[in-house]
């Protein structure tokens, strides 16, 4: 005969077994909220500045590899092999019409490194220190400081100096003035700084492999502060005359803590290589675009 404390104390471990058992299911069943809330990403708030726009002050560096080559392109002597930063068109390419994309590849010959260097029979502007233009001075590697009030944005650049305003009124554009860094308006979309830039000279590139524009060229930047430290940089390309469509470019710009700007005056040291302070210019020369 078994003891009735025993039969008891069976049934009553089968009863909070049950309930252990019923309540791991309900467990199961029902998502746990708090722990759901904690593992959702949480959606960045930028910073405001007193005006009440995103703050986005502060010294920034592009660190990839698009200065050498926008696209897709392997190595070769002085350049890394790069995935590119264009994301539209899906490939990758910059959607030349047929007789841009022939100048292109001639630029590219023009523009390779051959001993004894002279950088004045080099193609690219960039090798005589001249402006480089937008979107081109954005990655070309050196720093850049943004400051910001109600009215405009300024960007400093390390390289040469470089001063860009950028009004953020409805300031009028002249036209038939071409200028090497344009000329840029922007405004606020959101948490998004759009600037447009308009009467660019043909004479700027976008990368030392020779892809190019003409003047009637206009640029779209989106400047998106995506994290405490990280920009979203994002740049539309027109330009009826070179390309079929228009072309996106894509990159992370990254602050740079605990530095400023310093020295780089490219002719000087132009000079201290020994190339003259004055050689014939021939920038006059406008890019002949075929008709159709």
């Amino acid at each position: 005969m078994i003891p009735r404390f025993s039969a008891i104390g069976a049934v009553a471990a089968a009863l909070v077994l049950a309930m252990v058992s019923a309540g791991s299911l309900v467990a199961l069943e029902a998502p746990n909220e708090a722990l759901q809330a904690r593992q959702a990403p949480q959606k960045f708030v930028p910073p405001r500045t007193a005006d009440g726009q995103p703050d986005l002050q502060g010294i920034w560096r592009v660190w990839n590899l698009a200065r050498y080559d926008v696209e897709p392109h392997p190595a070769s002597y002085g350049v890394p092999a790069g995935l590119g930063v264009i994301v539209d068109p899906p490939d990758g390419r910059i959607p030349y019409k047929p007789w841009a994309l022939e100048r292109k590849k001639e630029n590219f010959a023009k523009s390779r490194i051959t001993f004894p260097y002279d950088p004045l029979k080099n193609a690219d502007p960039l090798a005589k220190c001249y402006i480089p233009g937008v979107p081109r001075i954005t990655y070309l590697g050196w720093p850049f400081e943004i400051v910001q009030s109600k009215d405009f944005v300024a960007i400093v650049y390390e390289w040469m100096h470089i001063r860009r305003m950028i009004p953020l009124t409805n300031r009028a554009v002249p036209e038939g003035i071409d200028f090497w860094g344009g000329l840029s308006r922007g405004r606020w979309d959101g948490n998004s700084l759009v600037v447009k830039v308009t009467n660019l000279s043909d004479w700027t590139w976008f990368d030392m492999a020779g892809n190019f524009h003409s003047n009637a060229a206009q640029v779209e930047e989106r400047y998106t502060l995506s994290t405490p430290d990280t920009i979203d940089y994002e740049v539309t390309i027109t330009d009826p005359d070179v390309f079929r469509r228009p072309w996106k470019m894509r990159m992370a710009i990254q602050r740079q803590r605990d530095a400023r700007l310093l020295e780089y005056e490219c002719h000087e040291l132009l000079g201290q290589s020994g190339v003259p302070p004055t050689w014939e210019r021939d920038w006059d020369k406008p890019l002949v675009i075929p008709k159709e």
